[in-house]
């Protein structure tokens, strides 16, 4: 896998190719699970190798330590022995005179005898172990030397290795924030020319009305009190399945809007939908409601003038006013019935 085939091309949005660049976000989406599985895999690999690397860092450490003790252990009889010998010497043997170790009487041969075997022999053996250990040592030390470099090896190769699938994910990551943002500001375009078309189709509809139509009606005093009263929950959270001051869904804030008034409105917009009566886009006024998804079922708001209507439109936002829809999924026009 290299990294060159992740990189999104720059190229402008269009409805031609927001397909594909939603294709592509779905490809780098799977890229990265596939690579973030490889690092974490890595990730481990190197822990382990790491980790044999200092369990032979240790047991030469230990070897060391072992051979040491035994050297020291020599050392110090070494040191007594001509100690003993020195303390002879000095005494001019006055002291041998005394020790039946020393005597020259035959019954104390068998005695001097015994000492000069256990002395000697316990110097000697330990000297030979020293020995052997020293040559195991060497061994040890050829031995462990060449697995700490075969193991500092892997644990570099490893880390390298790891390090790249890192680099990797994060170019994937990359790649993907700018295809998304692609689309994303490609849906902002079309969003923002839509807004803009539907304030301009109220605004023209309402000051030129139908010819079959007459006049365009006054203000219902009735919607602009429901407006009054939906505009109370602005900045409320969205809750789904809310209707009260620490939440709201789309159809309650209507439901409460109107309750405010005298009006029983169901909690549903698909209800709401089937409760109101339709009438054309130049005779919106306030309180009417725009309805969204097959008859209003998908969503609901309020139109308060202008152009302009007010919503709770999803889990994240909170009641607000912005400019009408009536893009995709527009389902119509609905006035409550006194």
């Amino acid at each position: 896998m290299s990294s060159g085939a992740v990189i999104a091309q720059s190229h402008p949005a269009g409805a031609t190719n927001v397909a594909a660049e939603k294709q592509q976000a779905q490809d780098l989406y799977k890229q990265i699970q596939r690579v973030g599985a490889q690092v974490q895999f890595l990730g481990q690999k190197y822990d382990l190798a790491h980790l044999k690397l200092d369990q032979i860092r240790n047991t030469i450490a230990n070897t060391k330590a072992i051979v040491a003790g035994i050297q020291g252990k020599v050392l110090s009889d070494d040191a007594q022995l001509k100690s003993d010998a020195i303390y002879a010497y000095v005494n001019g043997g006055s002291a041998a005179s005394n020790n039946p170790l020393f005597t020259t009487d035959a019954n104390a041969v068998g005695s001097t005898s015994v000492y000069n075997q256990v002395a000697e022999g316990n110097i000697g053996s330990v000297i030979a172990t020293l020995k052997t250990n020293r040559v195991e040592l060497t061994q040890e030390r050829g031995i462990l030397a060449a697995e700490e470099a075969a193991a500092q090896a892997n644990a570099n190769a490893a880390l390298a290795t790891y390090r790249q699938y890192l680099t990797l994910q994060a170019k994937i990551e990359q790649a993907r924030s700018q295809v998304e943002g692609q689309i994303s500001a490609y849906y902002n375009a079309i969003q923002a020319a839509a807004n803009a078309a539907s304030a301009r189709a109220v605004t023209t509809a309402i000051a030129n009305p139908s010819p079959s139509s007459g006049a365009a009606p006054g203000p219902d005093p009735l919607g602009e009190a429901a407006v009054r009263a939906a505009e109370q929950y602005l900045g409320v959270p969205y809750v789904w399945g809310g209707a009260s001051r620490y939440g709201v869904d789309c159809s309650g804030l209507v439901m409460l809007a109107y309750d405010a008034v005298g009006v029983y409105l169901p909690h549903y917009s698909g209800d709401q939908f089937d409760d109101t009566e339709r009438v054309p886009l130049y005779d919106i006024q306030p309180g009417d409601l725009l309805f969204y998804g097959y008859n209003g079922d998908e969503h609901v708001a309020m139109y308060v003038g202008g152009g302009m209507m007010i919503e709770a439109p999803e889990t994240g936002y909170t009641v607000h006013i912005t400019p009408i829809r009536l893009g995709w999924g527009f389902a119509g026009i609905g006035r409550v019935r006194a």
